[in-house]
Parts: C-alpha cells; structure tokens; sequence
C-alpha cells in the first residue's frame, strides 16, 4: 500500500513553491475562475460566425428542463420541408413537442410491458431483468431519432397551438419520475401474473389495462392529444386557409413529404466494443415496440462531415447528437472548439482522446441539435453553425446559435442522422448486414 504522508505534502508545496509561475496561475484562477484564467481569445476571435453554406433562420425553440432535445432536433429537420409545402414563415412555424412526448411515453411504458411478457418464464426474475437493464430509464424523456421517427408515423403531428406545453412539461424529470414508478408497479404485478401460470393473451389483456390507465395519467398532466382539429393559417401571401377536420396523420401526410425512413443513423464511435462499418442495435430500448430500434452504422468521423455537407447543399438541416458538456464550450459567444480554454499549460494535464473518452465513460451522447451551416474554404472544413432548442439569452449563444470548430465535430459528435443517399454504395450494403446487439451502456444516455 502507497499511502500519502505529511513529509510528502511537505515535499509537494516545496516543488510547487519553487517554481512562481504557479502562484501567478493560482491567484489569476482563484480570482478570476477557472475558465476565465484559461479563456484563449486568440480562439474567439478565429470563430466568427460567419459560413458560405447556410440554412434560413427558424423560430427558436426553448426546451426548459424538458429533455426533449431530440424532438427538437427532429422538428429542425423537417420542420424546412413542411413550411414549405404549407406556403408558411419559417419564423411562424412551430410544432408540438408535448404531442411527440406524450405518445413518446405511452409507447415506451407498452415495450416494457412486452419485454416482460416476452421473457421466458425461466428468465422472469429479478436478477434478470437488472442484468439486461430491462429497467434502466425505461420511460426516460430522453430519446433518439428513430423514436421521433417511429412516433410520427404511428401517430401524426400537430401545430404547437392546438396541443401546446404544459407547465409540468417544462421540467421532464418530475413527470418521469412518477410515471416511472407507475410503469415499474404494473411490471411487478406482471410478473406475479406470469409466474401463476397466464398466458401471454391473458397478460396483454391486462397491459391494456394498464395502457389505458396511463393515457389517462398523462392526459391529466400533459393535456389529452387531439383526435382532430381545424388547421387556421395565412400563408406567406397573407391569403388565409382552412382545412377542417384534420387527424394529425392527415396534417403529417398531407405537408411532410420527406420520406423519414430514408434517414439513417450513422456514427463515429471509435470505442474498444464497436468496430467500423458494423451495424449496432440498442437491445430492448425504444418506444414503438419493435419498431423504434436505436440502430446506426459506425463509421470514420470523415465519413460523417462527408454526408453532412452533402445534405446541407440540399437544404436539410443534420440531426447530430454529441457531448455538449464537455470542457470545451463557451457559453457565452457560443463558441465549441477543443482549444477555447488552454488547461492543458495551466495545469500540466494531458486531454484524453476520442477513443479513451468513450472507452472510459468520459466522453457520452449527452445532447442532440441541428446542424443548419458548414463553412468551407478551399476544400477544408473550418466550423460549422449548430442550432440549438434552449433558446437565447443575453449571456448566452448569440440567436440560440453554436459555432462549433471542426475540431470539435472531431472529438465530441459521436451521431448524425442522414439520408442513405449520401452513403457510398458499399456502405449502403453494410445496412443490410445483421445488426450486433448491445446493451444499455453509458455512452447512451442522452
């Protein structure tokens, strides 16, 4: 045993003291903060927000405390597409988050209820069920795109106004926390059901139950979802219109044209368990019952800025998913680049890579946006406009926007989601291979 003694902590602040550059680091640090001691404004100033590709500007979404992230990145995405076949603003256009989380919910309390059901009865244990983390955030208000994906298409969507966010959707974690307890309750007294001896009929009969207890639960909170409603607008000619009696799968089928099963996952996930150009499926994990597999295809992070520009030049916005709380964001201009604080000198510290990151749960999917502008000159990537849904503040990113360096791209985006067009024909084929299944692991809580 290494144990640390008095006569070493004399030996420490002997070197420390010797050397008086670390005084001068550590009153400007304990003065001024950290950041501020570290700030490179050499970086700043080499960050203008100013890009030769480049989406039109959109209504701000503010997400609060509601961990929707990714139906807000969904919503930026598509949102271009359907104001354009409605004839509307895109400053005027806005979409119903609370609609997507609330069938968000309902859906992924049913795939619990059908992932105990589908359990052999050998397996119908606790210990179990923690070991494949059937449980783990299973109706979490975080997500993926494939869950924005599979909810639209079974369901529909709505304008903002005619199923807008209630107070207690501004803070997900409340709602997630006493509907989890439910959830978890009605899988307790399934597997009592199923340890008695009922067949699966008799256990989805009483998940219907529960199924129906839960719309009522989340209606009472979230307010219920429309059937039908009457679409009121005027269109960029200030001509007024007027569809009556619409379900929000007409609303979807009638003005989203992008077809959302040509999108893909694919990601750069450089990590000790998952390999390049293999296809990767989250076990158990979704909304839709077999219908919403978080599933993506690893690749070379160039590969990823190759299919991003791609899509930018044809005006579609990219869903990216990375690790916005990293060390490296300033808040304030908002700036991402791996160099906007200089700790590395300050502290004598060595940064991890991408790779090591990952394999040790320093680096995680942490946040989803909407990547609307790239700019490049003579052929090399230099930043990128990211748009956020936490809106804008006087001390934070100016207009809601990132400007992330593409040494930040690099390091934390680890997803985006594209259509399959922009893949090679070779890595086209690798969709068709059979997915390798994982586990709910760290770098997967978003």
């Amino acid at each position: 045993m290494v144990e640390i003694t008095l006569e070493d902590i004399k030996a420490f602040s002997k070197e420390y003291n010797a050397n008086a550059t670390n005084k001068i680091i550590e009153n400007a640090i304990t003065a001024n903060g950290l950041e501020n001691a570290c700030l490179d404004r050499d970086i700043i100033r080499e960050n203008q927000p100013v890009f030769n590709i480049e989406l039109p500007d959109t209504k701000r979404y503010d997400q609060k405390e509601s961990w929707k992230c990714w139906i807000y990145a969904g919503f930026n995405m598509i949102q271009y597409n359907m104001a354009e076949n409605l004839n509307i603003d895109l400053m005027d256009f806005e979409l119903s988050s609370n609609y997507i989380a609330f069938f968000d919910k309902l859906e992924k309390a049913n795939t619990v209820y059908e992932n105990i059901i589908s359990l052999p009865i050998e397996n119908a244990t606790l210990e179990h069920i923690k070991k494949e983390q059937l449980l783990k955030n299973c109706v979490t208000e975080a997500g993926f795109y494939e869950w924005f994906a599979s909810i639209i298409k079974k369901y529909g969507i709505v304008p903002y106004s005619y199923m807008p966010n209630p107070k207690e959707g501004e803070d997900g974690v409340k709602i997630s926390l006493i509907f989890r307890e439910k959830v978890k309750k009605d899988v307790i007294c399934l597997l009592e059901e199923k340890k008695q001896g009922k067949n699966e009929e008799e256990l989805r009969n009483l998940t219907k139950t529960y199924t129906k207890q839960n719309y009522i639960f989340l209606s009472k909170i979230l307010g219920e979802p429309p059937m039908t409603f009457n679409l009121e607008y005027k269109d960029k000619n200030g001509t007024y219109i007027s569809r009556k009696q619409l379900t929000p799968i007409d609303f979807k089928n009638q003005y989203l044209t992008l077809n959302l099963d040509d999108f893909v996952s694919i990601t750069n996930m450089p990590m000790y368990n998952k390999e390049y150009n293999k296809v990767y499926r989250l076990k158990y994990f979704g909304n839709v019952y077999k219908n919403s597999y978080r599933q993506f295809l690893n690749l070379p992070i160039e590969d990823l800025k190759r299919c991003a520009v791609k899509q930018l030049k044809d005006g579609i916005p990219v869903c990216v998913t990375l690790d916005i709380a990293s060390k490296s964001v300033y808040e304030k201009q908002g700036i991402l680049d791996t160099r906007i604080y200089n700790y590395e000198n300050t502290l004598n510290m060595h940064s991890l890579s991408k790779r090591e990151g990952l394999d040790f749960s320093e680096i995680h999917l942490s946040h989803c946006m909407t990547i609307i502008g790239v700019n490049i000159v003579d052929e090399h990537i230099e930043r990128w406009k990211v748009e956020d849904s936490y809106g804008a503040g006087p001390d934070e990113k100016p207009n809601g926007y990132y400007t992330m360096n593409d040494n930040y791209f690099d390091k934390f985006v680890m997803d985006i989601i594209i259509n399959k067009k922009y893949l090679t024909e070779e890595q086209k084929k690798m969709l068709d291979q059979e997915p390798i299944e994982y586990d709910m692991d760290m770098e997967d809580e978003i």
